[in-house]
């Protein structure tokens, strides 16, 4: 019998999912019963009771960080790929426009 087709990426997630299934499974059956009391739901912190509220998490200085990086990777390797001779300086051409791009991103961050 070819134990190959075990290999393969799609049967290989399956049997994983599957294993993972089970062991969830388990461990629901052996994990004990929530007792639904009052204080077990709120927000607690330092010995102190305190009243939440709502935090909002600005992730724009994250997307500015994360472009940077793409841009740079993208500019990194389209330049390292060209070939040399007289086509070599359209890389410059291409550096520049990156720079462009990046001070554009950088101009209103806050």
């Amino acid at each position: 019998m070819d134990f190959d087709i075990l290999l393969s990426p799609p049967i290989a997630f399956l049997i994983a999912m599957g294993i993972a299934l089970l062991v969830y499974g388990f461990g629901k059956l052996l994990a004990p019963a929530l007792d639904a009391t009052p204080g077990k739901l709120e927000p607690y912190a330092c010995g102190e009771s305190f009243e939440a509220e709502k935090l909002s998490f600005g992730y724009s200085r994250f997307f500015v960080a994360a472009l940077f990086f793409t841009i740079m990777h993208v500019a990194v390797l389209s330049v390292a790929t060209v070939p040399g001779g007289v086509i070599a300086f359209r890389a410059v051409a291409y550096l520049v426009v990156i720079a462009a791009a990046i001070s554009i991103l950088y101009s209103d961050v806050d």
